[in-house]
């Protein structure tokens, strides 16, 4: 899952409940039993968001939180805690920037799953002649491997970060050679049918002395196998961070509580929102060379 801000390495470990004090600008911390860990101080605002400004992750508003699967879980969590008192949900307010609640792109590849088997076509090809000097040798040099290019299309945008790009990363198979794949770090904008352009090229010069008499002209043929397939797969935007309730009415000493969402939400399914795309794979795989030498 994807790192919080650096702010949060500083809270203490078992960290799961915040309390802010307005006047101090402190930060106290808490286990989940409510035993008091230590105080933090929040940095600027300025610092928090240049901290998350990376594109993997994207605030939350009060409504998002309210909006997922998992959140009555939190709810039935602070009424434990602090009671059935009047409160207002609040998420990366300027005070406490360093706690944020955030959709992050999770750290896992994106596998891209191809649909049908790929559509293939194989060709022989010949490398323009060279005519072979005094010396009596040619060297001939040519590209080897796979090169392939990726359209990648936004088919359902996340409920989060609409319109906004965010970077991911993809693993997209070579069909070309089906036991491997590629990772490709993209950055994808969520909105409907944005498309994106993913490129690899694992291809090498090979070189190729032949001998040959004076004046032969030589060359290379060479297998080159050119495949098309169409696939599918999602990003996964997790939400995480702090839900903050200030209560109308001081609970406990503060009137500023936080839950620390991944903590009362474990399942990462309830509190998820996906981009799904298709893509349409392109890849051609040079190999297979030989040389031969025509005399004059």
């Amino acid at each position: 899952m994807q790192q919080l801000p650096r702010s949060f390495d500083d809270l203490p470990a078992d960290t799961d409940v915040l309390a802010f004090d307005p006047v101090s600008g402190t930060v106290s911390a808490y286990d989940p039993d409510g035993a008091f860990l230590g105080h933090v101080t929040s940095a600027s605002e300025e610092a928090s968001i240049a901290k998350r400004a990376d594109g993997t992750c994207s605030q939350l508003g009060p409504n998002d939180l309210k909006g997922l699967a998992g959140w009555s879980l939190v709810e039935e969590q602070a009424k434990k805690n602090w009671g059935n008192g009047k409160y207002n949900l609040a998420t990366n307010m300027a005070n406490y920037a360093d706690y944020p609640a955030l959709a992050c792109v999770s750290d896992a590849t994106a596998k891209v799953a191809v649909q049908g088997k790929p559509s293939c076509v194989t060709t022989t090809q010949t490398t323009g002649g060279t005519l072979v000097g005094t010396s009596g040798t040619a060297t001939l040099s040519a590209l080897q491997g796979t090169s392939s290019s990726t359209v990648i299309t936004t088919t359902k945008t996340s409920n989060w970060a609409t319109g906004l790009s965010v970077s991911a990363k993809i693993g997209i198979p070579d069909i070309v050679d089906t036991t491997t794949t590629f990772t490709s770090s993209v950055s994808i904008t969520n909105s409907l049918s944005h498309a994106v352009t993913a490129t690899s090229n694992n291809q090498q010069t090979q070189s190729i002395t032949m001998n040959a008499a004076d004046g032969a002209t030589c060359s290379l043929t060479f297998t080159s196998k050119s495949c098309t397939a169409s696939g599918k797969g999602s990003i996964a935007m997790i939400a995480q961070g702090w839900a903050w309730f200030q209560y109308h009415s001081k609970v406990n000493g503060h009137y500023y509580w936080a839950l620390n969402i991944a903590k009362y939400i474990p399942d990462v399914a309830q509190r998820s929102s996906t981009i799904d795309f298709t893509t349409a794979i392109s890849a051609t795989n040079d190999s297979q060379y030989k040389g031969t030498c025509t005399k004059p």
